[in-house]
C-alpha cells in the first residue's frame, strides 16, 4: 500500500510509503479474515468495505505504532467515561465489547472504528440476504 492508496495518510504525514506497506502487511496477516467479510455484499460494496476497515487497521497499527506520527486526531474515540476525577485529573475509558482477539483494537479511534465494522459484518452474525 503506498500514500496514494492509503486514505488515513494525511493524518500521517512524516511516514514514509515502506512504512505505510509494512503495517499494510502486518495488519494483513494479524487480521486476515477481514479480507472475506462481507462476502454476501453486492460488489462494489464489500470491495469498499473491505478497503475500509483494512486502511482503519493499517491507520490503528500506524497510531499505536508511531504515537507522534499522527496529526488531526482528537478526541477520545467517542468511548463512554467509566470514571473520572476533576482534582486529581484522573479519567478513565470503558472499552468497546469485544471477543479476546479484538480488544487491542480499543487502542485508539481506528481501530474502534475497525472493531465497529468487524463485529457488525454479517458473517459474524451468520446474516445472509
Amino acid at each position: 500500500m503506498t500514500r496514494q492508496d492509503f486514505i488515513y495518510a494525511v493524518n500521517f504525514p512524516t511516514l514514509t510509503d515502506a512504512q505505510i506497506n509494512a503495517a499494510y502487511l502486518e495488519v494483513s496477516v494479524m487480521f486476515s479474515g477481514v479480507k472475506t467479510l462481507w462476502g454476501v455484499l453486492d460488489e462494489p460494496t464489500r470491495t469498499d468495505k473491505r478497503n475500509l476497515c483494512m486502511n482503519l487497521l493499517t491507520a490503528w497499527y500506524l497510531a499505536d505504532m508511531n504515537p507522534t506520527s499522527v496529526t488531526g486526531v482528537v478526541g477520545n474515540g467517542g468511548m463512554a467515561l467509566s470514571s473520572k476525577s476533576i482534582g486529581g485529573t484522573s479519567v478513565s475509558f470503558q472499552d468497546m465489547e469485544a471477543q479476546e482477539g479484538l480488544k487491542q483494537l480499543n487502542s485508539n479511534v481506528f481501530g474502534q472504528k475497525a472493531l465497529m465494522m468487524i463485529q457488525s459484518a454479517p458473517e459474524r452474525y451468520g446474516i445472509y440476504a
